[in-house]
């Protein structure tokens, strides 16, 4: 018998598959990082069945590991899916997990399929972060730590994929001190140092501490950041996921520092930090009381002289991409950084795009421009395209109307609502010109991403009940609950939405709901134009569920308007606990 094989047993269904990874034999976190949900295929399911969904994990994992849904009406939409906690696969790292459905079929016994035999691969250095000091060099993502006149420092750690509420952190710093002596201090540990609810919120966690400790560190030593972290919830250190360590050169000694205050392109044009230039050649220019020694990144380029306390350094050959500029001292004192973006010079480009490879939506809420630039003849008549993955709806493509193109470069607008149906997918960036009577010349296509919408900006439903608190009490729905959402960038009507509770029963049994499912809910035009919504939670859903248990709300939106689109934006799901005070 053949794991896996939709023969296996002639007898049994074939095997589900997991949305999204490929892989039939392992399951890779970052496919499942947002949303955990099986795929049923099988072509003999009717209507009128209902299916459960097990997923068994290592036995060392507990109740944890291991989970089956409730049964649900199989319906005519296939493939079927059915979502489970994506915590499942945080509990299983390193193991092999099974997963299987169960058809129930009127008064017949009861039909499993044959098992999905999954290995869950660990989370991957490179995909987790690295705890960080904000106040060293580069916000924290530099070489230098300079503890000169610093009173206070804060420690930060970014989310990751599979972060959850419930995950306990451990984070040491390790140096040497002036004395030659060992210098190693825990700052972070449980139970004070868990996950919350404002870290899936704001999408980091920091905490603020005093330097006097490490005022003791020995100038130009080596400071490490050691951070572990408890993925399945345990207090147990043995247990914990360690995380790539981030190393610091401490300055100690008393120094001051240069300032960049300015950096300009051949033409005089301001390029700020974070900003983006065409041009391959700048000049900085700052305040300093000493030579400066400016540095692209960790390449020292030259020193600038200080005359009359300012000093000034033009960079010439630079290659297209991010370039982080610094100036230091001999001495180690070090500005803080001026980042800018050089762009490859395109025919044609988005405005609002980021180094012609990425869109991010919450930088085209009011403006979608082309930028045109060639080797042009005013008459020439100049068309714009934005062609978006297939099986997007016609309406996430586009072509402009000719227009006269006069001097170049030249900007032309795109409808805004073209970004929408591309969110998390590719789209290809066109232009054409014709010229006279000839025919039409093709200007190189730009290759585009649109990025997910930010979590920032994504804020999940609240029920009005709990009064704007994290615990929902019975007392206060005996007549009802309402949801209440907003409205996100780039919402329109005809967008697919899904919504699910997800509880526990008072026999401890999860006890789950599906309220919406994309193949047959979506926006309003009323809840674009409120802006939001509010809708009747299930009262008998409610009050079934069990005291001291957490409620999910998990929503999601399809904005491409696809039922089936797997470019799915999930907002953080907002968690109640169930109190009864009555």
């Amino acid at each position: 018998m053949i794991a896996n094989s939709p023969n296996a047993n002639a007898a049994a269904p074939p095997p589900p598959t997991i949305q999204g990874n490929p892989s039939t034999f392992l399951l890779d976190p970052q496919n499942v990082r947002n949303t955990l949900t099986v795929e049923i295929t099988d072509p003999s399911l009717q209507s009128g069945d209902s299916v459960s969904v097990t997923f068994t994990g290592d036995p060392a994992t507990g109740s944890n590991g291991s989970h089956t849904t409730s049964a649900v009406s199989a319906g005519t939409v296939r493939p079927m899916l059915i979502r489970l906690p994506f915590t499942l696969t945080t509990f299983n790292l390193g193991q092999t997990v099974t997963v299987t459905y169960t058809i129930i079929r009127g008064s017949a016994a009861p039909v499993t399929s044959d098992p999905l035999v999954l290995y869950v691969l660990t989370l991957a250095q490179r995909d987790l972060p690295r705890a960080s000091i904000t106040e060293a060099d580069q916000m924290g993502e530099g070489r230098f730590l300079n503890l000169d006149g610093l009173s206070l420092f804060t420690l930060r750690i970014n989310a990751w994929t599979l972060s959850t509420r419930g995950q306990f952190l451990w984070l040491r710093l390790l140096g040497v001190n002036a004395d030659n002596s060992v210098f190693d201090r825990s700052y972070w540990g449980p139970p004070g140092n868990v996950i919350a609810d404002e870290f899936n919120r704001f999408g980091y966690y920091e905490t603020f501490h005093s330097t006097t400790d490490l005022r003791s560190l020995k100038h130009g030593s080596v400071l490490s950041l050691i951070l572990m972290v408890g993925l399945q919830g345990s207090q147990e250190l043995a247990l914990a996921q360690p995380f790539a360590h981030r190393n610091y050169i401490v300055l100690t000694d008393p120094t001051s520092a240069p300032r960049i205050e300015r950096i300009v392109d051949p033409d005089g044009r301001d390029v700020g930090d974070q900003g983006e230039t065409l041009s391959t050649s700048v000049t900085l220019s700052g305040v300093a009381t000493e030579p400066v020694i400016v540095f692209d990144g960790e390449t020292r380029l030259g020193t600038a002289p200080v005359i009359t306390g300012a000093w000034e350094y033009s960079v010439r050959g630079l290659t297209t991409g991010p370039h982080v500029f610094t100036g230091r001292y001999a001495a180690g004192g070090v500005s803080r950084s001026w980042t800018i973006n050089v762009l490859e010079n395109r025919e044609v480009r988005i405005k609002e795009s980021t180094g012609n490879t990425d869109l991010n939506p919450a930088a085209a809420t009011t403006a979608l421009t082309y930028v045109l630039d060639y080797p042009s003849q005013p008459d020439d008549q100049v068309s714009v395209g934005w062609t978006a993955a297939p099986g997007t709806p016609a309406a996430g493509s586009y072509t402009s109307l000719p227009v006269a193109v006069g001097a170049t470069p030249r900007e032309l607008s795109a409808p805004v609502s073209l970004v929408a149906f591309s969110i998390g997918k590719p789209v290809e960036v066109t232009a054409s010109y014709v010229r006279g009577g000839a025919p039409a010349v093709q200007l190189q296509p730009l290759a585009l991403s649109v990025l997910p919408i930010p979590s920032n900006l994504l804020i999940s439903p609240v029920i009005d009940e709990a009064k704007g608190t994290l615990e929902l009490d019975k007392k206060d729905i005996v007549a009802g609950a309402n949801l209440t959402f907003g409205n996100w960038i780039h919402i329109a009507r005809g967008q697919r939405l899904e919504l699910t509770l997800m509880g526990f029963s008072a026999n401890g049994a999860v006890n789950n709901r599906s309220i919406w499912t994309p193949d047959r809910n979506a926006v309003h035009q009323a809840w674009v134009l409120n802006p939001g919504y509010t809708f009747r939670l299930p009262l008998d859903y409610l009050l079934s569920l069990e005291v001291g248990t957490l409620l999910s709300i998990v929503f999601s939106v399809r904005t491409d308007q696809v039922a089936s689109s797997t470019a799915v934006t999930v907002f953080e799901p907002r968690r109640y606990t169930i109190v009864d005070t009555r």
